[in-house]
């Protein structure tokens, strides 16, 4: 059986480095560099560095606890 082709295009979930649990998501392609924007967070209403995590397809199961979500200090 062949194997299974992955996708040019992957999903990415920006995270807040305010550690809020606030995200974005874009999609970019597999072989760009990883993605690191500054970006508006409403929950601590500033503009923050936001820093790209992959998103896993199989509803987050395979990503770490520590990348999942943040819980507000």
């Amino acid at each position: 059986m062949a194997k299974k082709v992955k996708s040019r295009i992957i999903n990415v979930r920006l995270l807040s480095m305010a550690m809020t649990g606030y995200f974005y998501t874009f999609t970019r392609p597999r072989t760009a560099l990883p993605m690191s924007m500054i970006k508006y967070d409403p929950i601590s209403g500033q503009r923050l560095d936001s820093v790209g995590v992959t998103t896993w397809r199989n509803g987050g199961k395979a990503m770490p606890d520590y990348l999942r979500t943040y819980a507000p200090i």
